[in-house]
């Protein structure tokens, strides 16, 4: 029989062996278990004191929900307080049909890819031939890198503001400039379980220069000091940045809807 409980009421040894033996799968449940516990509410479906799907709300605005068939992934959706106001709900691209019954007017829908890069994949690093100026970003650098990303990809980003960047000792941002002007920018996460490049833009002026791919592997090479597994999403249909990072060794994963609530 189906059962869903509240991850205080399971076995943590249980959850912590189950997420752990697919990283790339779970990480978001991984990262905000371990760093953001006080911000996530986690849901676990049990069959035969088994776990056959998760579900992860974080900060009370997205859910992530991973099951293994369509009624798990039905009960786990149901199971989400109603006090919980999520904004966006993520499920992997194959219950795309079960989404649709689930939330039949969607205000937006954005399909996903999970590319991963492990260790022995990596390239070498390479030198930048061109012009350009590299450093460390700060949070005094926040409005440039949020003009910089609505400029990159307005149709996601337009209403950025420096409000909505964090900075914190385990993010890495790392930036290009021509002159004052930032140009291309790339922001990675490190864990000791896996690291994820969590954004990366670069001006519409600048782009097809190789910056992309040079900060992405500039950031993977730090990265890969610390963890063994390396994670970056990117849009199905953004062909140019599945090129750029498939360059650099990543490797399509697992796929996602991410969908935004009325």
């Amino acid at each position: 029989m189906l059962q869903i409980v509240k991850l205080e009421d399971f076995d943590i040894k249980k959850f912590w062996d189950y997420v752990l033996s697919d990283i790339p799968l779970y990480f978001f449940f991984i990262l905000d278990l371990k760093h953001y516990p006080e911000q996530s509410k986690f849901l676990v479906a049990i069959e035969n004191d088994e776990i056959v799907g998760l579900c992860l709300i974080w900060k009370n605005q997205i859910a992530h929900v991973r099951g293994q068939n369509d009624e798990i992934v039905e009960a786990l959706f149901h199971a989400i307080p109603k006090d919980v106001q999520f904004d966006q709900v993520n499920f992997e691209i194959r219950y795309q049909k079960l989404l649709s019954s689930l939330i039949p007017k969607p205000k937006t829908e954005l399909f996903l890819h999970r590319m991963v890069l492990r260790k022995d994949k990596m390239i070498p690093r390479f030198l930048l031939d061109k012009p350009f100026t590299q450093r460390k970003l700060t949070e005094k650098d926040a409005s440039k890198i949020a003009k910089l990303m609505a400029k990159a990809y307005p149709t996601y980003w337009s209403k950025i503001t420096s409000k909505h960047l964090t900075f914190d000792e385990n993010q890495n941002y790392t930036g290009l400039f021509d002159g004052n002007k930032l140009i291309s920018f790339a922001l990675s996460w490190i864990d000791e379980t896996a690291a994820i490049i969590a954004n990366a833009a670069t001006h519409p002026k600048y782009q097809n220069l190789g910056l992309a791919t040079y900060l992405v592997n500039e950031s993977v090479h730090k990265m890969m000091k610390h963890t063994e597994i390396a994670i970056i999403h990117v849009l199905t249909d953004n062909e140019p940045a599945i090129k750029v990072y498939s360059k650099v060794g990543y490797e399509i994963y697992a796929s996602f809807v991410m969908v935004g609530l009325e």
